[in-house]
């Protein structure tokens, strides 16, 4: 009821009707995460010249404001739509990321919801972002607290960006796989006792090309998912078509007959003890249609959650392996572990305190994709390490959801 309150004097301010917008029912919903760290990556194969030493940062981690609303039209059809907004609460004005510094940046749709399920049109996640296997503790926390304890096993970039080029030749990278995306065409089923399903399409960006130009760079993504009690099992796959790989020479011109798959498969269990346990695996592979060559790479992730009361103490491990395939180099992997306590002080405000660190192997790069301070726009950047360096972070935060 405060929400819808808060809602009408934003349209009153607005100069916009404020008995329609009550009528639609619109929320204002978002998220304030911040946190205080020390963070450094060092060890690169290179030396130490090459090693980023240990350095104070104020981070920021996916804050956001939205809106979502929902018309009743009748006969069980309702209208719905949703304006959701990234900002760098670090960072000055002006300050602009992929998913910050303009109305809409994060997920922004509108659609129809009936018996029958729901279409929606818009940018969305895709892949990736798709049900509760892509945040370490989507269950119990608030969701929303800085998630340091991501590693090369989770998010889109981690799995789908490869390390730095191997030395000695040899490139370590596959592909992009697809997590936030522009112009996509959603279908969501009804739940049939636990089950869902959703399927999603990419329109072709090529449909905007120069006239003769056959790419079209089009995509798909199917989510499954069974969500009864403790027990949630999620499996993905996802297709881009005529897409550009960086390690095969191609560009817009002859990206025809390239493609990315990817698999992701996991579970999570919360046992009586409020123990709470998650697994997943995830394969992208890509392949070349200019030089008729592909490359994979295969990750998995465990994590374990205790809860007691308003308190968490969380354990995750994951591992990246070493991209196979045409012309790649050797130790290309890298593996991940964090620790990590929470404390829910309300439904809404959790403090956190962590230690994580990445372990690159000698022609690995990875990063942390949740925080790395380098965003642009930001004020405080860090440096990402080189080939071979291992990032690490240790800090405290508070994340409050309104």
């Amino acid at each position: 009821m405060q929400k819808k309150l808060i809602a009408v004097a934003v349209a009153a301010a607005c100069g916009a009707p404020a008995l329609a917008l009550a009528q639609s029912n619109v929320t204002i919903y978002g998220r304030m995460n911040m946190g205080f760290d020390r963070y450094s990556a060092t060890g690169a194969t290179a030396g130490s010249a090459a090693d980023v030493e240990g350095r104070a940062r104020v981070i920021d981690s996916s804050s956001r404001i939205g809106f979502r609303g929902v018309e009743d039209l009748g006969n069980g059809l309702k209208a719905v739509f949703q304006i959701e907004s990234g900002f760098n609460a670090d960072a000055s004005a002006g300050a602009v990321g992929a998913s910050t510094g303009t109305l809409g940046t994060r997920p922004t749709f509108v659609g129809l919801q009936g018996n029958w399920g729901r279409v929606l049109l818009g940018r969305q996640d895709v892949w990736w972002g798709n049900g509760k296997m892509d945040v370490v503790y989507y269950g119990k926390v608030p969701n929303g607290f800085i998630n340091p304890l991501y590693g090369p096993g989770n998010g889109s970039a981690a799995v789908g960006l490869a390390a730095a080029p191997a030395a000695g030749g040899g490139d370590a990278r596959t592909a992009n796989t697809f997590a936030r995306q522009d112009n996509v065409i959603t279908y969501e089923t009804p739940n049939f006792n636990g089950f869902t399903g959703k399927i999603q399409y990419v329109i072709p960006t090529g449909e905007s090309a120069a006239a003769g130009t056959s790419v079209k760079n089009s995509g798909w993504a199917a989510t499954g998912a069974y969500d009864n009690g403790p027990l949630y099992l999620q499996v993905d796959f996802m297709r881009n078509d005529d897409t550009i790989l960086t390690w095969d020479g191609s560009a817009a011109a002859t990206a025809n007959g390239n493609k990315v798959e990817a698999w992701k498969l996991g579970g999570r269990y919360l046992f009586p003890t409020n123990t709470e346990v998650m697994l997943y695996w995830t394969q992208v592979k890509a392949s070349s249609g200019l030089v008729n060559q592909s490359r994979d790479r295969d990750t998995w992730v465990a994590t374990v959650s205790q809860f007691f009361g308003p308190h968490n103490v969380a354990l995750t491990y994951g591992r990246t392996g070493d991209v196979s395939g045409w012309n790649t180099g050797s130790d290309t992997g890298a593996s991940s572990t964090g620790l990590g306590y929470f404390y829910s002080l309300s439904k809404r405000t959790t403090l956190q305190a962590w230690w994580t660190k990445v372990k690159n192997d000698r022609n690995a790069a990875y990063q942390f994709i949740s925080f790395n301070g380098s965003a642009a726009g930001s004020t405080n950047a860090t440096p990402f390490g080189a080939a071979g360096a291992d990032p690490t972070s240790y800090g405290i935060g508070v994340a409050h959801n309104f």
